[in-house]
């Protein structure tokens, strides 16, 4: 009876055993077995089972890496590669259960669908988008303004310009033509301008829509806060240092006077400020920083790897000929030797040092040196041999005298003998 008893519960047990797993299902599927490239589908996932499904994917990109299933279906999009197959496969994650809450561990899923420019297997066909015939040049033939230069130089798929222009102009006129006769162009026209940086854009629409925008920046130049007395004249400094090229070796640093603030440019042993005249001529300034003054206007220039700061020459040098000389394709005063050293030049500069030196250029050779350390010949022996040079083309005119006074003499004794015969 006890056997029989026994056999009755484990009966019961295997029935409602094998009925829960019949019961629990996971599963996926597709709603297409081909896909177009680049096409989208959906998948269903889930099934009479609750918990978490992760998804991976190859060929194709899904809408969600993961979804939790409770006795439900949940549908995810997928979008098809270019080529190949897309592969998906449905993992469900620890804890997974059936409906009744007992563990279920059905395994993975996975599904394939090919890509392909043929028709779906739901029997729907791939329609092509109809082609675009409309342009899609978006770009400028031409661009130009009635002042200043743009830099670069136009070129149409170049699209940022640059341009300067003097303090007192007020406005621009901007004109552009299209490359394509169907497209457009905005933004052009007379285009006020305010001192200091402004900006220009230029929209071209293609006849599809597609747009490309051109932009110029125009710097107007803004008139000095601070204007330094120099030679009978004021220079203002430049506040626009764009383009301007610091000295090697200098750091820019901040200087203020009358509660204007202004850039200096500083090796430690000069200072230079950056400036312009009443001719609108910009260049480097001599800056003395106690005296709030500027005492020469310097030229730095580039020799055998070295630079040099010329300064404002003395008006007169004893011995020399003020002039000016060509050295690397730029116009230099300096001090000429004279007659027989006439390819010799002074060129007085400040070193990096901040000190006054005197270098010897030979124009012949193009050869620069230190004047007081190098030259063959000092100037004080060159006054000397001056000196001697002119002393003996004096004892030679004497001689030529004396010989041309006794010739004279000869030939008059001469005639004066023949006549008495």
């Amino acid at each position: 009876m006890k056997k029989c008893r026994l056999w009755i519960i484990l009966g019961f047990l295997m029935l409602f055993g094998i009925t829960n797993v019949e019961a629990a299902s996971f599963g996926m599927s597709a709603s297409k077995t081909r896909v177009t490239p680049n096409g989208t589908f959906t998948i269903s996932v889930g099934g009479d089972c609750i918990g978490r499904v992760n998804l991976s994917i190859s060929g194709g990109t899904l809408s969600t890496s993961s979804v939790w299933v409770e006795q439900n279906y949940q549908t995810i999009t997928v979008r098809a590669g270019s080529s190949g197959t897309v592969k998906i496969v449905a993992t469900p994650a620890a804890g997974f259960s059936d409906a009744d809450a007992n563990e279920y561990a059905p395994g993975a899923r996975s599904i394939n669908v090919a890509i392909s420019s043929g028709s779906t297997s739901s029997g729907s066909t791939t329609t092509k988008p109809p082609v675009d015939t409309r342009s899609t040049n978006n770009l400028l033939a031409s661009l130009t303004i009635h002042s200043g230069n743009l830099s670069p130089n136009f070129d149409a798929n170049t699209v940022e310009y640059h341009v300067d222009l003097p303090s007192n102009q007020k406005s621009i006129v901007v004109e552009a033509k299209p490359a394509d006769g169907k497209a457009s162009v905005t933004g052009t026209g007379e285009v006020n301008l305010n001192p200091g940086d402004n900006t220009i854009k230029l929209t071209v629409t293609a006849e599809n829509g597609s747009v490309k925008e051109y932009t110029i920046f125009a710097y107007v130049e803004e008139e000095p806060d601070v204007y330094l007395s120099y030679q009978k004249e004021d220079i203002g400094i430049v506040k626009n240092l764009k383009g301007v090229t610091i000295p090697t070796g200098f750091e820019t640093k901040q200087h203020t006077i009358n509660d204007h603030t202004f850039s200096v440019f500083s090796n430690g042993s000069l200072t230079f400020i950056y400036g312009i005249n009443s001719k609108k001529e910009k260049g480097f300034y001599l800056f003395d920083e106690e005296l709030n003054e500027c005492t020469s206007k310097i030229l730095p220039i580039a020799i055998q790897n070295k630079t040099f700061y010329l300064y404002d020459l003395e008006q007169e040098k004893k011995g020399f000929k003020k002039t000016k000389v060509n050295i690397n394709n730029i116009e230099v005063e300096g001090y000429q030797f004279e007659k027989e050293f006439a390819h010799y030049f002074l060129i007085p500069v400040f070193n990096n040092e901040g000190k006054k030196v005197e270098y010897l250029y030979e124009d012949t050779e193009q050869t620069f040196q230190l004047y007081s350390n190098f030259l063959s010949i000092t100037e004080k022996e060159y006054q000397n041999l001056k000196k001697e040079m002119e002393q003996k083309d004096w004892i030679i005119y004497g001689l030529i005298g004396c010989f041309v006074a006794s010739l004279g003499g000869i030939v008059f004794l001469f005639i004066r003998l023949c006549s008495t015969l």
